[in-house]
């Protein structure tokens, strides 16, 4: 036998890496494949069939997953399993668990192969549609069908009957139903002999609602006295209640038309403390989803469940036609479930047709959504890296990493344990779209058996984009955390949400001391989020951190770098919307650095928190930012004496070489301040409750210097609860200052100037706030906001191209494609960026 040369060997040994790998035998890499044409009695060892067709690669990722499973690793630095293009039809949920992990010295890939796009989809295609008449189609179900609440018609999802249009319009509740004795679901006093109900609600005589709509299925002995309906049908109706800031979606049990209330399956969310936030609050928005009778519009779609077999009708747009067309329907309720795995990474595979559907007794909604469903969910795993995938058409949560502590940990968790560990795991470089609730979790809301240990830490959210969430439940955030530290989220574009962009937050409640650090030393660093809200939801930081309460503050969170603009709460379209903020440390949060950032055109404050600390020497930093075109102010606190004035000042911002731009005053509307919300001192010389110094000001009118209330502090203590007392709205109260006043006889802003900084353009629709003078003084420092957003670069895997926005866009001939858009779900209304801010 001829000699080989070492390097020609190696050759071979990748080229031909399964040689042996039954027995254990010594080898770099062992590589499998997968493909449609494939099939699960073959060795998998080649990449296509052969010739023959007695040989080639799987068929199945589970076959595969079971393959790698009994391999002997020993000597092995990585196994490899690579997927042929093409879709893959899930039939049940693909698991994981710890006997599926690598080590590490021998990590476990499974990836597309080449430049082909794997699609690993739990939906069905719906075929064999008859045309009823005009742009009507109906095609009957297999008897095997799943219920669904999603459909998607070429890739776009189509919305179920609603009244009064396609996406809408809104209708306004009347009020809560109000009972003279504490009963189920009713159970908050709000006057004496008065209990609100949280499953019921009144509404208004002129909107259209029937207690003789055909799929309208009331329970046997419902408290409306209607005839009872088909129970196969339940609650197939459905209510999507805006309240403050969560959006429950519920359904509808019976109609009493006598007295204008809808009952519904289960309650809403109920805040004790202050039940105006949650429930049927008069005049807040509704929406009527699935109605049979409202199937008119061309692009609805209605699932028939009172008859075996189902039948689907489709309203076809022109030059539809469904047989033609591709229609999926959801079918398994989550793709990929992986608990205690460790050292495996997914990379180029795509995820899509999740089927979360709203539980009988509705979905009340709370931060986080931790009841809903995610597509693919990592549980208490480690070392587990999501990179370069897609996860979209998603009826639920896109993907996420959480622990599974005990009982009170989701339903879907496969195991609990005390002592579980989610740790050391990246997503990156992926794209999450068209999503129904949020894009990424990272963790719950905090439970009383978190320990450092056993919530998610040392992640890396990196590199991704995340585009159209909340398409089903609005209140959801693209990406969020629970209770979790030292976590890292960086280069990410976020975009076309209806609420926060990025949050973390621990919901513990406000007397609660975590058992460790809690919600500490998180960064969150250039990224790029944008078109947020979009008229529809309050109360919405585009970046946002809760990391404190009134008896702790977590320590060492970050706010760096990132690029923030174009936000718009609800005020558009509510008298009482509020919070399109920036950036927003919410409750009690301290201690954070908010440093490097541009923001501008948001609806509310570019900088805010509702508290501030609730302890002296934890202010947060607000340092070399560029704060611009805030409808309300720059920077504001809400209610810093929540639980009485304290004895010694706690001071909440220090506010320190910042440059500010505005076009507004106090008498635009809605009014505007520099120093927004509360200005009331309690007494304590103004620079211990806020520290303003070395700051640039500049209105683009010029004349901010000679503005007699440039500024102002509230030298009397309000009283009563509409002025959220001690502060107080009333400016018979405030004594004004222009900012030479402020400087000399507040002692704030020593250091500062009234100058125009330069920038290059930054008005719409050009954004740029360069600086091509440099620094215009102050002690601001350069930063570059086109480094925020995502980084693509050779090698990345991102499958899109992201417009980082003006004046930042990527160059043109970038042969990547770009992201597709997402149709709007709800009616939404954004600000003018050329003349509302």
């Amino acid at each position: 036998m001829p000699r080989i040369g070492a390097g020609l060997f190696l050759l071979i040994l990748l080229v031909s890496p399964m040689r042996g790998w039954e027995h254990g035998a010594a080898a770099s890499v062992v590589t499998l494949y997968v493909a449609p044409d494939g099939n699960d009695s073959w060795t998998g060892k080649l990449a296509s069939p052969n010739a023959s067709q007695t040989d080639g690669p799987f068929a199945t990722f589970d076959h595969a997953r079971a393959v790698v499973r009994t391999i002997n690793k020993s000597g092995v630095a990585q196994i490899d399993v690579q997927f042929r293009g093409g879709t893959y039809a899930l039939t049940q949920t693909l698991n994981f668990t710890s006997a599926d992990s690598g080590t590490p010295s021998t990590e476990i890939v499974y990836q597309n192969y080449r430049d082909e796009k794997p699609v690993f989809s739990g939906g069905i295609r719906v075929s064999n549609w008859t045309r009823e008449s005009g742009n009507t189609w109906k095609s009957t179900l297999p008897a095997s069908t799943q219920y669904f609440e999603n459909l998607f018609y070429n890739g776009t999802r189509r919305l179920r009957p609603r009244l009064g249009g396609y996406l809408g319009p809104y209708l306004r509740f009347a009020g809560p139903v109000y009972t003279s004795s504490q009963q189920t679901n009713c159970t908050v006093e709000v006057n004496p002999g008065q209990w609100e109900c949280f499953d019921r609600f009144q509404y208004n005589s002129s909107d259209p609602i029937s207690d003789a709509w055909k799929n309208l299925a009331p329970a046997s002995g419902n408290p409306c006295n209607q005839t009872a309906g088909d129970s196969a049908i339940a609650g197939d109706i459905e209510i999507i209640d805006w309240e403050q800031f969560s959006t429950p979606r519920l359904r509808v049990s019976c109609v009493d038309a006598a007295n204008h209330i809808v009952y519904l399956t289960g309650r809403t969310g109920i805040n004790q403390a202050t039940p105006s936030q949650d429930g049927f609050i008069a005049g807040n928005r509704y929406l009527v989803e699935n109605v049979q009778d409202a199937l008119t519009q061309p692009g609805q779609w209605f699932l028939d469940r009172s008859a075996s077999p189902w039948t689907l009708t489709y309203l076809a747009n022109p030059e539809e036609n469904p047989n033609t067309g591709e229609v999926i329907v959801p079918q398994v309720a989550q793709l990929l479930i992986a608990s205690n795995l460790q050292y495996v990474t997914f990379r180029g595979l795509t995820f899509e047709h999740d089927n979360y559907t709203v539980p009988p007794a509705g979905h009340p909604s709370e931060e986080l959504e931790p009841d809903v469903t995610a597509a693919v969910s990592f549980q208490n795993s480690q070392h587990v890296t999501f990179d370069s995938g897609t996860v979209a058409h998603i009826s639920g949560v896109g993907l996420e990493f959480i622990s599974c502590i005990n009982a009170t940990s989701p339903a879907w968790c496969v195991s609990n344990s005390l002592n579980a560990a989610t740790a050391n795991d990246a997503i990156e470089n992926s794209a999450f779209y068209d999503l129904g609730s949020l894009g990424i979790r990272i963790g719950d809301p905090y439970a009383p058996a978190d320990t450092d240990a056993n919530v998610p830490y040392s992640m890396t959210v990196r590199n991704n984009l995340v585009e159209g969430y909340g398409r089903i439940i609005p209140a959801s955030f693209g990406i969020g955390q629970g209770v979790g530290h030292d976590n890292l989220y960086t280069h990410n574009t976020v975009y076309d949400g209806y609420h926060c962009a990025i949050s973390i937050s621990m919901s513990s409640g406000d007397t609660v001391r975590p058992s460790g650090i809690g919600n500490a030393n998180n960064t969150i660093s250039f990224n790029h989020v944008h078109d947020l809200l979009k008229g529809i939801m309050n109360d919405g930081g585009s970046i946002r951190i809760e990391a404190g309460d009134e008896v702790y503050t977590a320590p060492g969170n970050k706010i760096l770098n990132n690029k923030i603009h174009d936000v718009t709460d609800a005020s558009i379209m509510d008298s009482n919307g509020y919070g399109g903020d920036g950036i927003y440390l919410d409750n009690q949060t301290g201690l954070v650095d908010v440093e490097n950032n541009l923001v501008y055109r948001v609806s509310g404050n570019t900088v805010y928190t509702p508290q501030g600390p609730a302890a002296p020497n934890e202010a947060n930093i607000v340092k070399n930012n560029i704060l611009a075109f805030g409808r309300q102010s720059m920077v504001a606190i809400n209610s810093p004496y929540p639980y009485g004035v304290p004895a010694s000042p706690n001071q909440n911002f220090i506010v320190t070489n910042n440059l500010f731009l505005f076009d507004r005053d106090n008498t635009s509307s809605p009014k505007f301040w520099v120093q927004g919300g509360c200005i009331y001192s309690a007494g304590f010389p103004y620079p211990e409750f806020q520290e303003w110094d070395h700051n640039m000001y500049w209105r683009m009118d010029g004349g901010f210097a000679t503005d007699k209330k440039a500024f102002a502090v509230q030298t009397v203590a309000g009283t009563g609860t509409n002025n959220n007392a001690p502060c107080s709205a009333n400016t018979n109260n405030w004594t004004f200052y222009t900012f030479a006043g402020w400087q000399q006889t507040v002692n704030e802003d020593a250091g500062s100037l009234i100058e125009n900084p330069g920038f290059a353009k930054p008005p719409y629709p050009f954004d740029d706030y360069s600086l091509p003078a440099g620094s215009p003084g102050v002690g601001f420092v350069l930063f570059d906001a086109c480094e925020a957003g995502v980084i693509q670069r050779p090698g990345d895997g991102l499958p899109f191209r992201v417009d980082k926005g003006r004046p930042c866009e990527l160059d043109r001939e970038d042969p990547a494609p770009a992201p597709p858009s997402v149709p709007e779900t709800f009616p939404t209304q954004m600000y003018n960026p050329a003349a509302d801010y």
